[in-house]
């Protein structure tokens, strides 16, 4: 009875692109009859090495005994139940291997032999899965190989040249095991801190979604009791409705004005300006008015003033003084009322508290520095110090490599999903922008196309494109990363020998239309309306376990919308889905 392989070590011989074939055979999860095959097959190899012209067999006994004992351990390999002994008890075949080396070189001219370097596979064996008792028992065992090869011979003496020579073995591969040692011991303890990382940036990111969720939940529940009261009360209690005459003192407050500010009416009604209720420092810092100026003009201008900012701009709020003293934040809409013949007979102010919203935009704003702060700040460094161990003057295996390579592609990936859930929160907050100028879509598809062409190949997908060339006014790096999110979900969603076709093409009014189409398994009709949802994914994908974790395609739309644009989707199940993005020829604004 053989052991079957560690569950971890297919894991890890998996992403092994070149050498888990060889991983499998000489790495610690390997079954015992797999150990025992390399030194098989060299054994086999060097037997049909003597069938060629020039090399002799000088001892027929001694070759039997290498064919015997290779026999025997690959027996013993199958036959002994190893798991019910200590785990360091087949070793001992590999102390037999270096048995059959020795006989083999006394049997192949001895000192002469061809086949002297094969004692350093069972050594370099013992160094891989022995550790450092390994590595000694390795050395000494190949210098053991050497005398016993001389034992065998027909003197059975031990010079003193063969002597030295079974130290030199010695030393050779104690020198090579402890290198192996001591390399497989360092990517064993980086395998492990990068498993802890991945680990804790997992749970990081969790906790990050969570938290997201908590806050989206929490924004609901506000808006929903905002949405409560006011089918409660009438619309006249629902905002401060203020009525000033042209000089700003105040005519009308209506009870809304009384339940947000705290002021009775007849406390306010022609007796305080509209400044009265502004914090005053406020009014001079926007307005540059000193105290004791005209500071009541200089608000109503201030007012009524053409606004720079967006509708629901934090630079078109303005702060209130309750009568109890306490501040609120108000967005006020201004109307100047006009006289029959044009001069300004005062002004209506319909202020609303956007308090509560306000406060929710900072936590959003909090949370989006909290992601960047505890992940991409973490997958910053693990990329750096990539770097500088592959540019390090430290000489690299292969093997090496391809393990800084793998944690490499993977600290990327890691940092493509932080960077699309920031993206994402940045939606929510309402600071996401763009910065518009003269692209080329088509440029732009064919850079998306060429990225996706190594997965493609991958993955046996075809990839198709007709791109017409289709100039717009557009941010290319968003309109890049919405292209790239289709594109990929496409090929993910496609199996292999299907077809995702790319094409551009320019519209009527000078805009440009993107469509991604594929043949692919495609999309429940009663779920296309929630594709484009943070953290939502079709049935279809969570059935094949397709990986993914829903933002793509709310990035895409976000991006579009942001350009003035549109998506569109149709898709059959079984037959394909198509994405369409029809872009302006400038975006609003």
């Amino acid at each position: 009875m053989s052991d079957a392989p560690a569950p971890e070590t297919q894991t890890e011989t998996s992403h092994l692109r070149y050498l888990g074939p060889v991983a499998r055979y000489l790495g610690t999860g390997a079954s015992v009859v797999e150990r025992q095959m390399p030194f098989a097959v060299l054994v086999v190899v060097a037997f049909l090495g003597l069938l060629l012209p020039g090399l002799e067999t000088t001892s027929g006994v001694a070759v039997a005994v290498t064919a015997g004992i290779t026999v025997l351990v690959l027996v013993l390999a199958a036959l002994v139940p190893w798991r019910r002994f200590p785990p360091w008890t087949p070793e001992v075949l590999t102390l037999l291997q270096f048995v059959a080396i020795g006989a083999l070189r006394q049997g192949t001219g001895g000192l002469a032999s061809p086949y002297a370097g094969m004692v350093l596979l069972p050594a370099l064996t013992l160094s891989v899965r022995a550790g450092m008792p390994g590595v000694v028992l390795g050395a000494a065992s190949a210098a053991a190989s050497v005398l016993v090869g001389m034992w065998l011979g027909p003197s059975r003496a031990v010079s003193g040249p063969v002597m030295l020579r079974s130290l030199f073995v010695a030393a050779i591969a104690l020198i090579i095991g402890l290198f192996v040692y001591e390399t497989t011991t360092r990517l064993r303890s980086r395998n492990e801190a990068l498993a802890r990382l991945q680990a804790e940036q997992a749970d990081l990111l969790r906790r990050a979604q969570a938290t997201a969720a908590e806050l989206e939940r929490a924004v609901h529940v506000r808006r929903a009791a905002y949405d409560q009261l006011v089918s409660v009360i009438d619309s006249a209690t629902e905002q401060a409705i203020i009525a000033t005459d042209a000089s700003g003192l105040v005519e009308v407050f209506n009870a809304g004005a009384e339940r947000l500010l705290g002021y009775p009416q007849g406390e306010v009604v022609g007796r305080m300006h509209l400044a009265d209720l502004h914090l005053r420092e406020e009014v001079r810092a926007r307005t540059a008015e000193a105290p004791g100026d005209d500071e009541q003009g200089a608000l109503i201008a201030a007012l009524v003033a053409p606004r720079d900012g967006p509708a629901g701009s934090t630079t078109t709020d303005w702060t209130y003084v309750r009568g109890d003293g306490s501040h609120i934040t108000v967005h006020p809409a201004v109307t100047r009322r006009t006289e029959a013949d044009g001069s300004v007979a005062g002004y209506v102010v319909v202020a609303t508290d956007v308090t509560a919203e306000r406060q929710a935009a900072r936590l959003k704003e909090q949370f989006v520095g909290l992601v960047s702060h505890e992940l991409r700040t973490p997958l910053t460094s693990v990329l750096g110090y990539v770097e500088l161990m592959l540019d390090g003057t430290e000489e690299l295996t292969d093997d090496q490599r391809e393990y800084l390579g793998i944690i490499d592609r993977n600290a990327r990936r890691q940092l493509r999903l932080v960077s699309d859930l920031l993206l994402t929160a940045q939606v929510d907050a309402g600071t996401f922008s763009i910065s518009p100028q003269d692209v080329d879509v088509a440029e732009v598809a064919l850079a998306s196309v060429a990225s996706a062409g190594p997965a493609a190949s991958a993955s046996g997908v075809e990839l198709e494109t007709d791109l017409q060339a289709a100039t717009v006014r557009a941010d290319g790096v968003r309109l890049g990363q919405a292209v790239d999110n289709l594109v990929s979900n496409a090929l993910k969603f496609t199996p292999s020998g299907g077809t995702v076709a790319v094409r551009v093409e320019p519209t009527p009014d000078g805009g440009a239309r993107v469509v991604v189409a594929d043949t692919g398994i495609g999309i429940p009709a009663d779920e296309l309306a929630n594709l484009t949802e943070r953290f939502y994914r079709a049935s279809t994908a969570t059935r094949r376990a397709i990986p993914g974790v829903g933002l793509g395609l709310s990035i895409t739309k976000a991006v579009v919308e942001a350009h003035g644009g549109t998506v569109d989707i149709a898709s059959t199940v079984g037959e394909g889905t198509s994405f369409t993005l029809t872009l302006p020829a400038r975006p609003p604004g």
